[in-house]
């Protein structure tokens, strides 16, 4: 009889861990009032197929219909402020006909783009791409969306399975202890988006010239820095406009 109480007992548990991992949760937001970017977790399997931001909302939500194999689902989640980042706008200042526009997936970890498009754009099919490389210590993330004027680049170098059991302090390899600006700088040329950030001036090459024509350039609009022991990301919002004739 005790061994029956003890399985149901297990069985019941591990029933309960399953229904809290199988939940949406929303990690965190960056951007301005007409682009921004949500990250939300969620199982590999799931397909987004639509989300509303609702910024004038009290409190503000985001509503996300996704399909895990038994048809179209709904789940609000609320947007905390104690999730913003470093300078990143108040929910207030999101423009209400803000729409969303596409994702990027990295494992179990979903951006989720909003952008108010000028009117006077046409609007084209987004474009994504995510790109995953790793050592032994940590992991390098790269992710970039565009829409018709919109290019929304992310970056992370996070700590692996391995990298958190020997405590691998990302923030001390990388940084040290400086206390001034650690957003890092960047150059965009040919294509290519050159990062040099950290203590000894890391640098990465980000390819993003099949996101952008020859005859247009990138506007930082808002970008976001987080930093952790385990994990350090960086996201920019740029305005893709065409590039200025230079007057002789």
């Amino acid at each position: 009889m005790k061994t029956q109480i003890v399985c149901i007992m297990s069985f019941l548990v591990l029933c309960m861990s399953c229904t809290v991992e199988q939940q949406l949760r929303y990690v965190g937001s960056t951007g301005n009032e007409e682009c921004c970017t949500l990250w939300v977790r969620m199982p590999d399997n799931w397909k987004i197929v639509n989300a509303q931001l609702k910024p004038k909302n009290k409190p503000k939500q985001v509503t996300i219909e996704f399909d895990r194999g038994k048809g179209i689902e709904k789940q609000s989640l609320l947007l905390s402020y104690r999730n913003l980042g470093l300078g990143l706008i108040s929910l207030h200042d999101l423009d209400e006909n803000i729409q969303f526009r596409g994702t990027n997936r990295l494992d179990r970890l979903v951006l989720l783009h909003f952008t108010k498009e000028d009117p006077q754009n046409v609007f084209t099919p987004p474009l994504a791409k995510s790109n995953i490389s790793k050592n032994s210590k940590s992991r390098e993330v790269f992710a970039v969306f565009r829409t018709s004027n919109w290019l929304i680049v992310h970056f992370t170098i996070e700590n692996t399975i391995l990298g958190n059991l020997l405590s691998h302090n990302l923030k001390q390899h990388y940084f040290g202890d400086e206390k001034n600006d650690q957003r890092g700088t960047f150059k965009f040329v040919d294509g290519i988006l050159h990062f040099a950030f950290g203590k000894n001036k890391e640098k990465r090459s980000l390819p993003i010239h099949k996101f952008i024509e020859p005859h247009k350039e990138l506007k930082l609009i808002g970008r976001h820095r987080g930093r952790a022991n385990s994990k350090i990301d960086w996201t920019w919002h740029f305005k893709i406009v065409s590039k200025q004739k230079v007057v002789q």
